[in-house]
């Protein structure tokens, strides 16, 4: 029985060490809970967080800055905002707008137009949709959606600096300032299209079969793309081409790579039951997932604290996802074998015992042998008694008359 036992308490610390949830914290905020939203961006220099209110027309502020996050106040932007982009050291915050209309936004505190628009930007008839923020370049990169376009816009005289036109539906761009490309994803020809910014060219497309890329985002020190699919996730190696893809997260929308704290997140907005928000190491590895609502399209690190921030039922929602990190590989591939080894090593156990059970040991009561030997001789002494009872005892020379 100790070993049987060891081995169950083995089977509910492996079960424990092979899942791991977070703790998701809500945080009521009326303002954002009303909404629903595509882009969320950190503004790690200023801790402040901003959500693309799609909604109510708005971008939605929250101050990151203590451990208990408070409504900074809202942005009106005039049309509904899809992507946003910050730009630190300009004090700028940007919104791509349906419409096409880029919106430039001050957020220097003290200024006189502190959290207003100051300008817009037209690049587009269509839309203006996902954007990326190059601070080497000092430009914003605006994705068209089905216009088939990517905007670069000077971020210091705010008006349109370059157009790449590469006539496919696009999806998020995003610049490499390690190899100073632009990337960006191209759901019609499952690509990552490789555009050099001096020439205006796609010098390179990077074919990910079968995936509809949407969502962007690159590790530039280890030249490691991770991309949202139309069910899955893929990594893909900016250096060789070659990709791989997982369904640990189911699909998604938008992905931010943080380089401080060397982690993707990813929005993954389905239904009520199945959204979630999934944390990648720096390398491509699952780290683990909350679950969310279908309002968060976006995700967004708070590098200072370690937090993952997304839109919530509440509100607003918070994760420390290096608080629950996995298991091992191998720890996981034993936590799910011993649901299968334990039951047959415990009726291993059992064969052993039994074959090497004494044998000779005497017994302690009647066998059952012993007790059906003894029936038999009290059924034979009662049938004799039953038979001398009837005929009389036979040893007098008595017979029964005919």
């Amino acid at each position: 029985m100790v070993p049987i036992l060891a081995a169950a308490g083995g089977v509910i610390l492996l079960s424990g060490c092979a899942s791991c949830q977070s703790t998701v914290r809500q945080l009521a905020v009326p303002a954002v809970a009303a909404g629903s939203f595509d882009g969320v961006e950190a503004d790690q220099t200023a801790h402040r967080l901003y959500l693309a209110d799609r909604t109510n027309d708005k971008v939605q502020a929250i101050d990151i800055s203590t451990s208990q996050p408070r409504f900074a106040g809202s942005i009106d932007v005039g049309a509904a905002p899809n992507g946003l982009a910050v730009a630190p050291e300009l004090h700028r915050l940007y919104a791509g707008l349906s419409g096409g209309d880029l919106a430039v936004i001050d957020t220097q505190a003290g200024s006189p137009t502190y959290m207003q628009v100051i300008k817009t930007v037209n690049v587009d008839t269509g839309d203006a949709d996902l954007l990326d923020y190059s601070p080497s370049l000092q430009q914003v990169f605006v994705s068209t959606g089905i216009g088939g376009d990517v905007v670069g816009v000077d971020a210091v005289l705010n008006e349109v600096k370059v157009r790449y036109m590469l006539r496919s539906n696009l999806g998020q761009p995003r610049y490499d300032p390690a190899d100073g490309m632009l990337y960006v994803t191209t759901q019609g020809t499952d690509s990552l299209l490789r555009i050099d910014p001096a020439s205006g060219k796609v010098v390179n497309t990077i074919k990910v079969v079968g995936c509809r890329p949407n969502g962007l985002a690159i590790n530039p020190g280890r030249q490691l793309a991770l991309t949202t699919c139309r069910s899955s996730v893929a990594t893909v190696n900016l250096r060789t081409g070659a990709w791989d893809a997982n369904r640990v997260v189911a699909g998604g929308d938008i992905v931010t790579y943080d380089s401080a704290v060397d982690r993707f997140v990813v929005a993954s907005p389905h239904d009520r039951n199945d959204s979630a928000v999934g944390v990648f190491y720096g390398d491509g590895r699952f780290l683990g997932s909350v679950a969310a609502t279908p309002e968060a399209h976006g995700a967004a690190f708070d590098a200072r604290r370690g937090l993952v921030y997304a839109p919530g039922a509440a509100g607003l929602m918070s994760f420390a996802p290096g608080a629950c990190e996995p298991p091992s590989d191998g720890a996981r591939f034993a936590g799910g074998m011993s649901v299968f080894v334990v039951p047959l090593f415990a009726a291993a156990l059992f064969l052993v015992w039994y074959a090497r059970r004494p044998k000779n040991r005497e017994p302690a009561g009647p066998t059952y042998e012993q007790l059906r030997h003894e029936d038999l001789e009290n059924e034979r002494r009662r049938m004799l008694e039953l038979e001398d009872s009837i005929f009389g005892p036979i040893n007098q020379g008595l017979t029964p008359e005919p």
